[in-house]
C-alpha cells in the first residue's frame, strides 16, 4: 500500500503534554521517524509548530480527546499547519500500543496512508459561536436545577403548589416564592397573593399551608437571587449572540419557518453546523452528524454508537 503523504505528524493528547511522532518519506519508502514531547502552554505550542514547519510538515493528525485538542488546533492551526481531528473510537482497537510515543506513531502511520477519516471542525467564528451557544445550553441547564430545588424545598416544607398550577415559576408562582423569601409563611395571606388566573384557585390556601420552617425561608431566598442571578445570565448571553449572528440574520428567519425552531434554536444550529452546508454530502450526512438519524451501524447483531460511528468531536 502506498502512502498517501510524505511529511505527516501524529500527536498523542493529553492535558499537559503531547507525545509527536514525525514521519518523512516517500510513498514508496520506509519513512524516517522523529519522537517529540512538548508541553500544552501556549509559546511551547507555538514553538512546537515552528518547528514542525521547519521538517516540512504540515498535516498533523490527533484524536479528538476530551477538550485537550481544542488548544493545540487553536494554536497550530493559524500557523499553517493543517491539524485534523480523528475519532478516538475509530484508532482505540488497535494492539501493541503500550506508550504515548507508540500511540503518536500509530496516528501518524494511519494519516500517512489517509486512514484517519477528519472529523468536522467548523472555522474560527463558528467556534467563538459555538463557545457562546454552549455556554448558554450550560446557563440553561443550571437554571432548571436551581428550579427544581427550589420545588424540592417547597415539598419539604409540605407546600403543594405544583399541585393546582401548571408552572411554578408563573407569575402567580414568582410572586409567592418572593414572598416566602422575605419570611411570609401564612396561608391566607400567600393566597391572597395570587391575582392572576390559575387552574384551581379555590385550592390555593390548602396547597399552600406549610410547614416552613426559618431554614427552609433562607433556601428559598438564596435559591430565588441564584435563579434571578442565572436568567439575567442568560439574557446577556442572548444579547452577545445576537450581536454576533447579525451577518446570519436571513439565515435565522428561515430557520424560524421550521415548525418547532425559536431564534435561540436557530442560533444554536448555525453556531454548531455553520452556514457552509458543503461540509455534508447530504441532508442524511447533517442528520447523521446531528444526531438526530436512526442507528444503522451493526456488525455480527450488534449496534455501535452512532456518534461514535460518525465522527463527532465535542
Amino acid at each position: 500500500m502506498k502512502a498517501l503523504r510524505t511529511h505527516v505528524a501524529g500527536v498523542d493528547v493529553h492535558k499537559e503534554m503531547l507525545a509527536i511522532t514525525v514521519m518523512i518519506g516517500k510513498g514508496d519508502e520506509d519513512p524516517k521517524l522523529e519522537h517529540f514531547e512538548c508541553s500544552t502552554m501556549t509559546d511551547d505550542l507555538k514553538a512546537m509548530g515552528i518547528v514542525l514547519k521547519s521538517k516540512g510538515v504540515c498535516d498533523v493528525a490527533m484524536e479528538s480527546t476530551g477538550v485537550y485538542w481544542k488548544p493545540v488546533y487553536n494554536v497550530w492551526a493559524p500557523l499553517g499547519l493543517n491539524p485534523i481531528i480523528g475519532n478516538a473510537a475509530h484508532m482505540k482497537n488497535v494492539p501493541g500500543r503500550k506508550t504515548d510515543q507508540k500511540d503518536a506513531e500509530w496516528i501518524a502511520q494511519l494519516h500517512r496512508f489517509g486512514l484517519i477519516r477528519a472529523s468536522f471542525v467548523p472555522d474560527g467564528i463558528y467556534q467563538r459561536l459555538r463557545l457562546l451557544s454552549r455556554h448558554r445550553t450550560n446557563l440553561t441547564d443550571d437554571h432548571a436545577r436551581v428550579k427544581n430545588r427550589v420545588q424540592k424545598v417547597l415539598e419539604d416544607g409540605n407546600i403543594k403548589w405544583s399541585s393546582i398550577v401548571s408552572d411554578t415559576f408563573g407569575v402567580a408562582g414568582i410572586k409567592i416564592l418572593d414572598l416566602i423569601a422575605d419570611g411570609v409563611t401564612d396561608a391566607q395571606t400567600l393566597a391572597s397573593s395570587v391575582t392572576t388566573k390559575i387552574k384551581r384557585k379555590e385550592d390555593a390556601k390548602k396547597a399552600l399551608t406549610n410547614c416552613l420552617t426559618t431554614e427552609h425561608i433562607f433556601v428559598i431566598k438564596q435559591l430565588m437571587n441564584q435563579y434571578r442571578d442565572i436568567a439575567s445570565r442568560i439574557l446577556d448571553v442572548d444579547n452577545e449572540l445576537a450581536e454576533k449572528m447579525k451577518p446570519f440574520g436571513h439565515l435565522i428567519e428561515e430557520l424560524k419557518k421550521i415548525p418547532g425552531i425559536d431564534r435561540v434554536l436557530a442560533m444554536g444550529i448555525l453556531a454548531e453546523a455553520t452556514a457552509d452546508m458543503k461540509s455534508f454530502a447530504d441532508e442524511r450526512k447533517f442528520a447523521a452528524w446531528a444526531g438526530v438519524a436512526s442507528g444503522n451501524n451493526e456488525s455480527a447483531g450488534k449496534k455501535k454508537d452512532q456518534n461514535a460511528a460518525e465522527g463527532i468531536p465535542r
